[in-house]
């Protein structure tokens, strides 16, 4: 009897429990808790058609990243893209995110520290920019100096149109503090760019140090006038920066210039008029490398109506959008944003050296390994243009045998030389000496080409010079304006050294000779 009494009040307390675990989940429901998560905000209304478009290619452009965010934005901020990186080397993940505040239309970058205490990210001092076009912007981490820590980075094209990258390593300052200081900042009318180099095993196994990464600068020739007024050069000055771990900073370490060739300046005035379009233009069309150590020929297609670059190798191809465009002295860069993987981003430095052919290097985007060149640096020669090249030899050459030969007498600028041509002979006059000969004229590649053969043992002349006549500004009276003309200058012949190779002539050291026709000997 006692046991059935106890088995009857185990029911009856069980019944119980029942009933009171049921109306608790029906009349006392749980509250949740959730996370506020960030949202891309895209403003509309006041923007621009094209304003619209290019924050609609948001996402896509930054569409492997992450767009939420831990770090608390203000109401005043729009996020714009996201990343985790681990900068304090603490073995946890920070995030830093790009915004645009509403009181300027610049990114702007704010690290999040993350607080292993509580379990939160502690927003730091936000990093301002210069960039506003998120095509060509990037934002990446990356151990540049070899010790295991990650530096921030971030480049892009400025609003005034100059490259700019940014470097940014923590330091602490004691043990549970620290900061984001600037190891690097470079501007360039060129191009910048982080030169990777693989590194050893045990790097990679955390078991030693690895070698730093070089940044390199290209920008054009800046020439000083006596009155401190600057312009820019015809060359371009290639800068080496390396990190310093005693300052904490990259520092210029070497510093390259590189030399125009003059055989490209008359060539430059014409398709280089400061305009993209006019370079574009001559770009349109299929070129080729014109040299490939695996026996591949590699082409590039340029199509600016439709805004693409194609590279094709074998039976596969890339393609580029070209995305924005910037105009040097001797040449163009272009910015590109892979079609397929638009995370990936290519940088086209273009460099004239004929009219037909050019030198190209590439860049890709830091997040890539670089090596010190890639399969399509180098140079291209345009597949269209050589039949409108012969059209017209044998009508420049004729022209400069006209104007070169006969009894006249042409003289050096400094007037310390003398030129006279004739029935294939020639008289160079210098230092009360006279030097006799042969001569030549043949085409190779794209230039008229003398070529001098001594009769005595000893000559004062390089062997063989491309001509180019001179040119002169001359004063015209349009619609009753009277406006200034470059023309060219028959008067005037620029003899350039040159070696020579069964398809093409290049530039070399020696005297580039400037002759001017002789008036008193003409009279």
């Amino acid at each position: 009897m006692k046991t059935k009494s106890i088995l009857f009040l185990f029911v009856i307390v069980a019944l119980f429990l029942g009933a009171g675990f049921w109306a608790s989940k029906k009349f006392f429901p749980k509250k949740e808790t959730s996370v506020s998560r960030a949202k891309v905000v895209t403003p509309k209304g006041a923007q621009s058609s094209e304003s619209d478009t290019e924050e609609e290619k948001i996402s896509s452009s930054f569409g492997t990243e992450n767009f939420d965010t831990f770090i608390n934005l203000l109401p005043s901020e729009t996020l714009i893209n996201s990343i985790t990186i681990d900068f304090n080397n603490d073995g946890y993940d920070d995030e830093v995110i790009t915004v645009r505040k509403a009181s300027s239309e610049n990114f702007a970058i704010i690290p999040g520290l993350f607080n292993p205490d509580t379990a939160d990210y502690d927003r730091l001092e936000s990093i301002p920019t210069p960039i506003s076009h998120i095509r060509t912007f990037s934002l990446s981490g990356m151990d540049l100096t070899g010790d295991h820590r990650n530096a921030l980075i971030y480049q892009g094209v400025a609003d005034d149109d100059n490259y700019v990258m940014q470097l940014f390593l923590w330091e602490e300052t004691n043990f549970y503090d620290g900061k984001l200081i600037n190891i690097g900042d470079f501007v360039s009318d060129g191009t910048i760019f982080i030169q990777q180099t693989e590194r050893s095993d045990s790097y990679q196994l955390s078991l030693s140090k690895g070698e730093s990464f070089s940044v390199w600068v290209y920008e054009s020739e800046k020439l000083v006038d006596e009155e401190g007024n600057v312009t820019v050069g015809p060359n371009q000055v290639q800068k080496e920066y390396k990190w310093n771990p005693s300052t904490l900073k990259y520092e210029l370490a070497n510093e390259i210039k590189v030399t125009a060739g003059r055989l490209a300046a008359n060539e430059l005035s014409r398709i280089q008029d400061g305009t993209v379009e006019t370079f574009a233009a001559f770009l349109d069309g299929l070129w080729y490398k014109t040299s490939n150590e695996d026996n591949t020929i590699r082409y590039l297609f340029f199509d600016y109506s439709s805004k693409e670059i194609i590279l094709l190798e074998s039976d596969t191809q890339e393609v580029y959008e070209w995305d924005d465009s910037k105009l040097r002295h001797n040449g163009i860069y272009l910015y590109t944003v892979n079609s397929d993987i638009t995370n990936l981003q290519r940088r086209f430095d273009i460099l004239l050296t004929s009219i037909d052919e050019i030198k190209i290097t590439l860049y890709d985007s830091i997040g890539l390994v670089i090596k010190e060149s890639s399969v399509w640096d180098g140079q291209y020669k345009k597949m269209n243009l050589q039949s409108s090249i012969e059209e017209t030899t044998e009508e420049e050459k004729s022209r400069f045998l006209v104007e070169l030969e006969g009894d006249e007498v042409w003289t050096s600028d400094d007037g310390n030389y003398t030129l006279n041509l004739s029935d294939l002979h020639y008289d160079f006059g210098f230092d009360n000496k006279h030097e006799k000969g042969l001569y030549s004229m043949l085409r190779i590649g794209n230039y008229n080409v003398l070529q001098f053969r001594a009769t005595s043992f000893e000559t004062a002349l390089n062997q063989t010079y491309a001509l180019e006549f001179g040119t002169k500004v001359v004063t015209e009276t349009v619609k009753k304006q009277t406006v200034e003309k470059t023309v060219t200058d028959y008067e005037t012949i620029i003899f350039t050294p040159v070696r020579i190779t069964p398809t093409d002539c290049f530039a070399t050291d020696g005297k580039v000779y400037t002759f001017t026709r002789n008036k008193e000997e003409n009279q």
